[in-house]
């Protein structure tokens, strides 16, 4: 999956973002509820093109927006070296290793 913008928070709240990301998916999960199927990515890593920070931060829960009124919501790390500088687009990678699984979720109106 690739996107152009995604955000980075810490609990509720947005410490940062990030722009142009590729989401790699390495095992992914179905089920069926009450006629619906949800996907879920179980193992991913998250590779983005530029970052922004407004704190120093490790554990990070990311939401990427792929287009459309739904979102991809989940926990991981910061696995490559982050610069130091805060409130401004530094444009280097990030990577960013997925704990556990990456779910799909609607946008609230």
């Amino acid at each position: 999956m690739i996107g152009k913008l995604g955000a980075i928070f810490r609990g509720d709240k947005q410490i940062g973002g990030f722009q142009d990301w590729t989401q790699e998916t390495i095992l992914t999960e179905s089920s069926n509820q009450e006629g619906q199927t949800i996907h879920k990515f179980v193992s991913w890593k998250l590779t983005t093109q530029s970052y922004w920070l407004f704190d120093s931060v490790r554990e990070v829960t990311v939401r990427l927006y792929p287009g459309g009124r739904e979102y991809w919501e989940g926990k991981g790390y910061i696995s490559s070296p982050i610069k130091k500088i805060y409130d401004t687009l530094i444009h280097e990678q990030l990577e960013i290793v997925g704990e556990g699984v990456m779910e799909g979720k609607a946008i609230e109106s």
